[in-house]
């Protein structure tokens, strides 16, 4: 705003400069020629430009922060760079999570955090269970995501129901959740099924002469994730597991948006506080930008074929499903598409919005699913009493059709299984953080927050809170689930999927996939940790920063040895 703002005045001063304001003693209109176009209204255009321009970043870089602004008394850290604050901080620690949770065990009881970005921009973490309830629920319609965090995801999910606002988001949820309803999961798992058999038998094949092999968690099931989000939401084989050279421009383009280099990491870190992504020339941020450009492509062709296969097959009378999965199961850019044909008015989703709502599911989903599969198998590798606990619960099981576990009345009903994987998405949250920014200035617990200012939504900052789960809530204790008291009991207490009117749809999706991943490898592998994986003891390994996700740095490996007989 400051840009527009300081060129507009230039104009008009430099219009103003050279026709003469007051001319033999009275008023002179200025007058809008050719004339104007010379080398020295050029120079008086950039002169007036410079010194606004410098006049106005130093208001909002020194005065605005420092000694007018209304959050200035805020707790907050103080040690700022004088224009970067705490920006490089924060890119350079160890952990991307790690400085808000010393802020937090510094200011507890704190609703709000204050500190400073990128030239001293004001950034609020939400750091107490009461201030996410009035953010996420009370006064969820008076928060959008700011253009900060389009810049970081923006190209790849388009508008979808991330980012989408007011009545658009009202009528996309409509049809999305009834997407991820039981009926519709029931349809959906029996992909799910046959991913993770394919998965557990591509492991098995994998195992030496004495039975064992050693996976790099975060690459092996970003693949299995990948794969697994490519027939459930799309009907489309990728075979990233397997074939990981394959040149399959989809999941090439997949690969390089969401797990990009060192360097095209630092450039989307850096474009979201300035938007800088389009005037970079390297190769690490134009391979960024030529990636989300062929993902969305490709997906429009994916779904102008799958419309034009449903209405050829309502002509025909035949049953739609896709070509992939034809007597397997459905996907979800299937149900979609049945569901917005069914739609009266305006009430369904358009071709464009589709390609947005797959990719939003399937950058999301894939990743956070990824991530949580890390941390369980990090979890059971570093105590393999919890592997033997969740056998214990699968042998009480019986098995139907083609040697499978009934989901539904055994899996999804077993409670330390359960317990489990949601103490991993309590204690290793995958998202590191999501952004808000209120559209009208609006009070939180008793704090004043301007109009565009920007909120820092933190999973962990909730989910870690000792106020909340006692002094051991840094330990991983299953256990914890069974008697949940006081604040615990809260839906607020756990924010690995948000809350309010925008929780994550695909929660339920995303239980229920890792649970089968589970499921196919406990049955036939142990989970053992390697020298690397042991030396850390039950502490986290370190952690890749900058991430959008919680990520160990450098992978992490673990040994699947073939269990046997059980």
């Amino acid at each position: 705003m400051d840009f527009q703002l300081v060129v507009l005045t230039s104009v008009m001063g430099t219009v103003a400069w050279a026709s003469g304001i007051v001319r033999d003693g009275q008023p002179q209109v200025p007058k809008l020629d050719l004339a104007l176009l010379s080398l020295d209204n050029l120079y008086r255009f950039l002169l007036l430009f410079t010194a606004q321009y410098v006049v106005a970043k130093l208001y909002r870089v020194v005065v605005y922060p420092h000694f007018l602004s209304p959050l200035r008394h805020l707790p907050g850290p103080k040690d700022n760079h004088p224009f970067f604050g705490q920006f490089i901080k924060i890119l350079l620690d160890p952990s991307p999570i790690g400085l808000h949770k010393k802020w937090h065990s510094q200011w507890p009881h704190a609703p709000f955090i204050r500190y400073l970005g990128l030239f001293n921009e004001e950034t609020l973490i939400i750091n107490t269970p009461e201030a996410h309830k009035e953010v996420l629920q009370t006064h969820c319609y008076s928060f959008v995501k700011p253009s900060q965090l389009y810049r970081m995801v923006g190209d790849i999910t388009g508008m979808g129901l991330l980012f989408s606002e007011g009545d658009i988001h009202k009528r996309q949820r409509r049809v999305l959740i009834t997407l991820f309803t039981l009926p519709a999961l029931k349809k959906i798992l029996p992909v799910f099924q046959d991913s993770t058999e394919r998965m557990a038998r591509f492991l098995e094949d994998q195992l030496d002469q004495d039975g064992r092999v050693v996976i790099d968690t975060v690459d092996s099931f970003s693949k299995v994730a990948l794969d697994i989000a490519g027939k459930a939401l799309m009907g489309v084989e990728l075979d990233s597991l397997a074939n990981p050279r394959s040149d399959l421009d989809f999941r090439a383009s997949f690969h390089r948006t969401l797990q990009p280099p060192p360097l095209s990491a630092i450039i989307s870190f850096i474009n979201t506080a300035v938007p800088v992504r389009r005037w970079i020339p390297l190769e690490a941020n134009t391979g960024y930008i030529r990636a989300t450009q062929n993902l969305r492509r490709m997906m429009r062709v994916v779904i102008d074929e799958r419309v034009q296969q449903y209405r050829e097959c309502k002509q025909r009378g035949d049953v739609f499903e896709s070509p992939a999965l034809r007597g397997v199961g459905r996907d979800v850019l299937t149900l979609m598409v049945e569901e917005s044909a069914a739609s009266k008015g305006d009430d369904g989703l358009g071709a464009d919005e589709m390609v947005d709502q797959v990719l939003t599911l399937l950058a999301g989903g894939h990743e956070s699913s990824a991530t949580a599969l890390t941390w369980c198998m990090y979890a059971l590798a570093t105590r393999p009493e919890m592997q033997e606990r969740i056998r214990g619960e699968l042998k009480g099981l019986g098995r139907g059709a083609g040697g499978r576990y009934d989901y539904w009345g055994g899996v999804e009903t077993l409670p330390f299984l359960h317990n489990f994987l949601r103490e991993v998405m309590r204690r290793w949250s995958p998202i590191v953080l999501s952004l808000r920014e209120p559209v009208e200035d609006v009070t939180i617990c008793g704090t004043f927050i301007p109009k565009g200012t920007v909120i820092v939504f933190n999973p962990s900052q909730v989910n870690l809170c000792r106020a909340i789960w006692g002094d051991d809530a840094e330990e991983f204790r299953p256990e914890r689930w069974e008697t949940l008291k006081g604040e615990a009991a809260s839906p607020y207490a756990l924010e690995t999927f948000s809350n309010g009117p925008r929780i994550c749809v695909g929660k339920s999706f995303a239980y229920m996939e890792i649970k089968c991943v589970l499921v196919d490898i406990l049955t036939r592998f142990r989970v053992l940790p390697t020298p690397e994986v042991a030396r850390y003891g039950l502490e986290d390994p370190p952690l890749k920063n900058p991430s959008m996700m919680v990520v160990p740095k450098g992978g992490l490996n673990v040994v699947l040895e073939r269990l046997g007989e059980w």
